[in-house]
């Protein structure tokens, strides 16, 4: 290790190491590692003239953060520690930084490689592996002396392992067979000798094999005896190459006779003086570089330690393009199934849909089926086999051109490579489908999965990947519309309701700021007295074109999209505005109004704080607010649920399950939620009176609510009868068209005068209360 690295500073002579092919090798570094900045900075101090004084390789970066990141790299290869890797934080950039100190073949330090891009997040090995062999193909390049690197070929050895280390410096994966060639062919003119090789040895499969020759020999037998060479039963030099770690020369003199044959065979030479250096990396032999002549010859000392630091050089460079390949594979894989991931498959469909020859290509969109519930039940575990085995079934189908692809989650695309017809298509998609519902041995448990598919055809130059992948998203919602487990292809009906869906998206985006959403309002009332107890505020949309619409029509759409947080908000804040004018109308009149809550906003973070400060900006109590959510949303995180919820109810804010019954909670969950009301689906109530098992269900809620201490609420009241019996078994609040259907503000307006005028009653009876409430 040289000494002489205090007072570090720019060197200011120019490098013979400041060409393209430096700067082309950083930028390649760079767009591998996805860093903002990749640069090479010389020093002065014991390698004067090593290095260039900066080489930069970067992408959208301000000159002063260029300058900032070059003086704390400085800073840090003067101090002791900077003689070593380091990585470094700019928290006020932004910046993770890894530093690799460069050093020469005389030990010199000559300066350094720095990464740097935003986030902190750490560099994985492979990363530190592509920035590490960099660094020292650098020192091994740098110059011995000032001067540019001659054009040609010097006959000195030191002039040979730096040409060999600038050549190697830019070569990429794609590049590489064009540079061991080239450098194999150089190796040969500069010592003279008949024949280089570079074996490559296979370990498990304890064999050594010939990357390549130069010059490369005619008429090759096959098989090759050359080509691949077991370690064990053969001669005693390929026994030698499996672990040699020494350089290793043969001459005729003591040449193993079984050697000399082998050789004679593959290339009708009888007798022939060789000499090998190992490529080692941590001492493990990767293989050899090997020099042949078909006569005698003696090699120097100084000629091994060249051979050396070559071969050093291209197990550097090997390094390297082992890294950049586990980057790129992991870059275009998934790393739980090895499919393709996303970015393959998109940068695959674009790159076949470019071609303008009207080529069919079919895309198959696949979803397994209650995934979710599976992975809640089973664990993440059992969900990740479930993910391998469908992987591996896919696989199975495939076609040389096909691609299969993990698009995310339990989300699977195949692309079938054309021409391919539509039938060809589905009937692809009904082998995948039965292949994925067979059973998975989960440690002895067989878990049977079913999934549902969507198919659509493109035309290469007509569709773009984007719209194809959209119209097989649209074929396979609508498969899950329709049961699950089925294929659905995309048709022009299809397309129909696709281009609906969107101009209705487009729409639903400014209805908004556009003030078309309208509030409407259903009473709920106490069986018992006939009394209003308050309101459930429902969403209406006033579309331009098509009327009014309800929920149902709209609010799905909203989920998809994320419109839903901001609509739920517009809901909470209307709802609540209008509830405190009622409340300054009629005093006398204890109103709730019951506001639903979907699970994309029970799950934003923003909640608490909405709800809080609108219940301030209107001036109420929070008990006069009751949010209703449904067991589908409390199911999506339990632990997260029940926090939310128990920060609604500090706010004094009730809490109701709606549509209970339809979902999955169990009563242990259903204990922790802090929850006052029970809402019956409607669903139930329609079968009373008819359906003996929809009278059991909705005794049984009765009875579960009673022991929890809770209220129940029944939806969808529509006769008397369901009212009746809804009162013997317990229930006493009812909502529902037979009290009232859903009104807008001045309808609702008529029934609070009316309840404030019928108070002073003591009781109404169900018939005149449904009477006067439909008159209103």
């Amino acid at each position: 290790m040289a000494g002489g690295t205090r007072g570090v500073r720019p060197d200011e002579h120019h490098s013979p190491l400041a060409t393209s092919g430096v700067e082309a090798s950083l930028e390649s570094l760079r767009r591998l590692l996805g860093a903002s900045v990749v640069e090479v900075i010389g020093i002065s101090g014991g390698a004067d003239g090593a290095l260039p004084e900066r080489v930069t390789a970067a992408s959208n970066v301000l000159p002063a953060h260029l300058e900032r990141l070059r003086e704390v790299s400085l800073r840090h290869l003067s101090k002791e520690d900077g003689l070593s890797e380091h990585q470094i934080r700019l928290p006020s950039l932004g910046w993770h930084v890894w530093l690799v100190p460069v050093w020469t073949a005389r030990g010199e330090l000559a300066g350094a490689v720095v990464a740097a891009r935003p986030g902190s997040g750490r560099w994985s090995p492979d990363e530190i592996t592509a920035i590490r062999a960099h660094g020292a193909l650098l020192g091994l390049a740098a110059a011995r002396d000032k001067g540019a690197v001659p054009e040609r070929r010097q006959r000195t050895l030191d002039e040979l392992v730096t040409s060999v280390a600038v050549r190697l410096m830019s070569v990429s994966r794609e590049s590489l067979d064009e540079a061991l060639v080239w450098v194999l062919r150089t190796l040969a003119s500069f010592f003279d000798v008949d024949t280089v090789y570079l074996r490559r040895n296979d370990h498990d499969a304890g064999v050594s094999i010939l990357v390549d020759e130069w010059p490369r020999r005619q008429d090759v037998p096959v098989p090759d005896p050359l080509g691949v060479v077991p370690f064990e039963g053969s001669d005693p030099v390929f026994a030698a190459i499996r672990d040699l770690s020494e350089p290793f020369v043969i001459r005729p003199e003591n040449s193993p006779t079984e050697y000399q044959e082998r050789v004679e065979e593959a290339s009708g030479i009888p007798q022939v003086s060789m000499a090998m250096v190992p490529l080692l990396n941590d001492r493990h032999t990767h293989g050899v570089l090997g020099f042949v002549n078909f006569r005698d010859r003696a090699w120097e000392v100084e000629e091994i330690n060249a051979l050396q630091a070559i071969a050093s050089l291209m197990m550097q460079l090997q390094a390297r393009i082992d890294a950049e390949e586990r980057l790129h594979y992991n870059a275009f894989h998934d790393e739980l199934t090895g499919l393709a991931n996303r970015r393959a498959l998109l940068e695959q469909l674009e790159r076949r849909l470019m071609l303008a020859d009207g080529t069919s290509v079919a895309a198959i969109f696949i979803d397994l089926d209650q995934f979710k519930g599976m992975n809640d039940v089973l664990g993440h575990g059992a969900g990740d086999r479930v993910l391998v085995a469908t992987a591996d079934r896919l696989r199975t189908v495939l076609r040389p051109d096909d691609i299969a692809a993990r698009f995310g989650g339990d989300e699977f695309v195949v692309l079938l490579g054309g021409p391919v017809s539509s039938l060809e298509a589905f009937a692809v998609g009904d082998r995948l489908l039965k292949l994925v519902a067979q059973p998975v041995d989960l440690n002895g448990q067989h878990v049977n999965r079913t999934a549902s598919l969507g198919i659509a055809m493109g035309e290469a130059g007509r569709t773009t990947g984007e719209e194809l992948l959209a119209r097989s998203d649209a074929a396979l919602y609508a498969a899950k519309a329709r049961g699950r487990n089925q294929i659905v292809m995309f048709d022009d009906e299809l397309r129909d309701e696709v281009d609906d869906r969107y101009n209705l998206e487009v729409s639903l985006r400014t209805a908004i700021d556009d003030g078309e959403l309208r509030l409407f309002y259903q009473p709920e009332v106490d069986l018992r007295t006939g009394r209003l107890q308050g309101f459930e505020a429902l969403v209406r949309w006033e579309h331009p074109t098509r009327g009014l619409l309800p929920a149902g029509a709209f609010i799905a759409l909203a989920e998809d999209t994320g419109l839903i947080i901001d609509l739920g908000q517009w809901v909470l804040e209307e709802g609540c505005r209008q509830l405190a004018a009622w409340l300054v109308e009629y005093p006398a009149l204890d109103l709730t109004l019951r506001i639903n809550v979907s699970p994309a906003q029970l799950m934003n973070r923003s909640l608490i704080g909405v709800v809080k400060d609108t219940l301030a900006r209107h001036r109420l109590p929070g008990m006069r607010l009751c949010l209703e959510i449904t067991e589908y949303a409390v199911m999506q995180d339990v632990q997260r649920s029940v926090a939310v919820l128990n920060e609604l109810r500090a706010l004094g804010v009730e809490l109701a399950i709606d549509d209970f019954g339809t979902g999955q909670s169990s009563m242990a969950q259903l204990k922790r939620l802090p929850v006052r009301t029970l809402k019956i689906d409607q669903s139930f109530v329609a079968g009373l009176g008819i359906d003996s098992n929809d009278r059991a269900i909705v005794d049984s809620i009765i009875r579960l609510a009673q022991a929890f201490g809770l209220e129940i609420v029944a939806e969808g009241v529509e006769t008397q009868a369901q009212a009746q019996l809804l009162l013997k078994l317990g229930c006493h609040r009812a909502q529902g068209f037979l009290f009232a259907e859903p009104l807008d503000a001045h309808d609702s307006a008529a029934v609070l005068v009316r309840e404030a005028s019928l108070r002073a009653k003591a009781r109404i009876d169900l018939r005149e209360w449904a009477v006067s409430a439909s008159d209103a």
